[in-house]
């Protein structure tokens, strides 16, 4: 059969209509469709390639051949018909069932796919061997803290400055919507800051619990009484509205929080970088009414703000940005660029050559990788398939071929001019990365637990599989440290969250860098102090630092009067009557009492046991009766 007869078959074979008694015969034999004409311009091909999409359309079948056949709805409705359109989606399945003249057809068409030397798009399976950019020492110098106590790691996050600042505007607002004064100190403020931090660490479910009489925190109630502590936590502020501007106000929507944003980034900035960081969301819990609310299934905290986050191995939050809208990156406001690629660009613009980044499927894609080779950074992550480079899908192998070849199996696609690779392993499912710096150029083992055996079993694992593990899990890891005592305490002000969080962030930071420094000395883990007790002692050091200097003068205090001891509260009535057996009872007659040892004679008689035993101021010996063992 020769090629014009091979044409005219196909296009017959493709028809998604039924053929009828009534349809026009083909008007012209010699028709070739324009996608499978070879002589056709290079901008044809160039708008059918960049569309993804294979139409073919012929007068072979006319207007008549459809109005007089069975209409449309009826053939569709029942049996699935579609319109005369073969979509990228469905033409892999129309393929199969078009027999080998589609097939052949389909496959010389996909070898003119690629660039000039005639390779797919430049991609090509062989070894990879990138090109490792060498790890600068950073110019930004880390503190030195290898004298530093444990508060001085706080107050790199929390300083002076940054409390002054509550301070001033506080009072400010208070007395402009009030009409009254708030008086509130910067030691009155520290103080406020260590109860929130105690009450995060103990964890009453409701806040005035730590000042009823049953379960009264001395630490809490002692330093601060309940009225007080409600009227600070209402009356918190960090800018004056009456600064900012409707136009302001619009052009960054965290205005209300921006100081302390500045400051607790200030000492984010401040803590070693390792070579490897890892970018992910984070959530900052919150489902109250607020602009900036976002939901994101799949996160502990599925609802509240969302957080980009670049972080440490170790779990150290080095930087992040917090989503707003379209205002969230200004200067990226121009460009090509996903908001993936522009929380990167934008977390990674003050790191010098050398670091690598890895980050998840949400953010990776070609065009970051190369950008961020482009600025002396490398990077790998996973890879969603419909972002996986469209040359390189036409080698790629399927699923089904990996998961025949068993589990560990993969594949690795190297594009020489961009020094990039494309990794597909399969283990439970399949999983694609993207990478500058990894792919397959060594392989170790994992165990993985077999289900139909019931036994585990060794899976080969790739290079670029194992460092995207061990290094990805940095803002997880901040994840889980910032939910072992958080500041989560009801609230319909975002505000008030939001600078919660931020001092448990800061906590929390402090606790990592003190880590840091005690293995650096070789102190073992275990005698390492926890989080939850290095945020207590925190807490117990702001106290102690600034409440022989509190709001109130001496002569307030003198003149106040003094509170009387709080009341015992009174037992449960099941604690009360519980063993309520041996009981004295007075009784008429004197009798001597039975408590070996004594010769006094007593009226009191043990009800349980009907003896007489003495209870008087001198001698108890109804309770040593009862305690003692004779």
């Amino acid at each position: 059969m020769d090629d014009e007869a091979i044409e005219n078959q196909l296009i017959l074979d493709v028809s998604e209509f039924e053929d009828d008694d009534g349809d026009d015969d083909i008007d012209d034999v010699d028709y070739r469709p324009q996608g499978r004409n070879r002589q056709s311009d290079n901008s044809a091909e160039s708008s059918s390639d960049s569309e993804g999409e294979l139409t073919v359309s012929s007068p072979a079948i006319s207007n008549s051949s459809v109005t007089r056949g069975r209409s449309l709805q009826r053939r569709g409705g029942r049996r699935g018909r579609r319109i005369f359109s073969i979509s990228r989606a469905s033409s892999r399945r129309a393929s199969s069932s078009r027999g080998r003249l589609y097939q052949q057809v389909e496959a010389e068409d996909n070898e003119d796919i690629g660039n000039d030397d005639g390779q797919f798009g430049g991609w090509k399976e062989k070894d990879f061997n990138p090109d490792i950019i060498p790890f600068m020492q950073p110019s930004y110098l880390p503190l030195i803290d290898e004298k530093f106590c444990k508060i001085d790691y706080f107050r790199r996050y929390v300083n002076d400055e940054l409390m002054q600042i509550i301070v001033d505007r506080s009072n400010e607002m208070y007395l402009s919507r009030n009409g009254q004064f708030l008086n509130l100190t910067l030691p009155e403020c520290y103080i406020f800051i260590a109860i929130n931090l105690a009450m995060s660490c103990i964890g009453y479910p409701i806040l005035r619990m730590y000042w009823q009489h049953k379960f009264r925190v001395a630490f809490v109630a002692d330093n601060m009484s309940r009225n007080r502590f409600f009227i600070l936590r209402n009356s918190l502020k960090l800018v004056n509205d009456n600064d900012f501007s409707a136009e302001d106000k619009s052009k960054d929507k965290l205005w209300k929080v921006r100081p302390l944003i500045k400051e607790i980034l200030k000492g984010c900035h401040s803590i070693p970088k390792d070579q490897k960081l890892s970018i992910d969301e984070m959530i900052i819990p919150f489902t109250g009414a607020c602009g900036m609310k976002q939901y994101c299934p799949g996160k502990p905290n599925p609802t509240g703000l969302k957080t980009f986050v670049l972080a440490n191995p170790t779990g150290e939050v080095c930087d992040f940005d917090i989503y707003q809208g379209a205002t969230t990156y200004p200067s990226y406001a121009d460009t090509s660029f996903g908001l993936g690629e522009k929380a990167v660009l934008a977390l990674t613009e003050d790191l010098l050559p050398g670091h690598i980044i890895y980050c998840d499927r949400y953010f990776t894609t070609e065009t970051l990788i190369v950008e961020l080779k482009n600025r002396g950074l490398m990077c790998a992550g996973t890879l969603m398939k419909n972002r996986v480079p469209k040359s390189a899908r036409l080698i790629l192998k399927e699923d089904k071929d990996l998961k025949k070849a068993g589990r560990g199996s993969c594949q690795v696609l190297v594009n020489d001019e961009k020094n990039i690779a494309i990794t597909k392993w399969f283990d439970n499912k399949p999983v694609t990365f993207l990478s500058t710096v990894h792919a397959a150029q060594t392989s170790d083992t994992c165990q993985r637990w077999c289900k139909q055996n019931k036994v585990y079993v060794t899976v080969p694992r790739p290079e670029v599989v194992k460092q995207y593990n061990s290094n990805m899990g940095g803002v997880d890891l901040a994840d889980r440290l910032l939910a072992v005592a958080p500041s989560r305490y009801r609230t319909r002000k975002w505000t008030t969250r939001f600078i919660a969080h931020m001092f448990d962030l800061a906590t929390t930071n402090s606790w990592l860098n003190y880590k840091a420094k005690e293995l650096r000395k070789n102190v073992p883990v275990k005698k390492i102090q926890q989080l939850r007790s290095f945020k207590m002692e925190i807490a117990e050091t702001l106290v102690t630092a600034n409440f022989t200097t509190s709001s109130e003068t001496e002569d307030e205090e003198q003149s106040r009067p003094k509170r009387s001891r709080p009341a015992v509260p009174l037992p449960s009535a099941s604690s009360r009557t519980h063993g309520a057996l041996h009981l004295p009872s007075a009784g008429e007659v004197q009798n001597r009492c039975r408590r070996p040892g004594c010769n006094k004679k007593s009226t009191i008689i043990c009800k349980k046991c009907n003896i007489h035993l003495c209870l008087t101021k001198e001698r108890n010996c109804f309770y040593n009766f009862h305690t003692e063992i004779y």
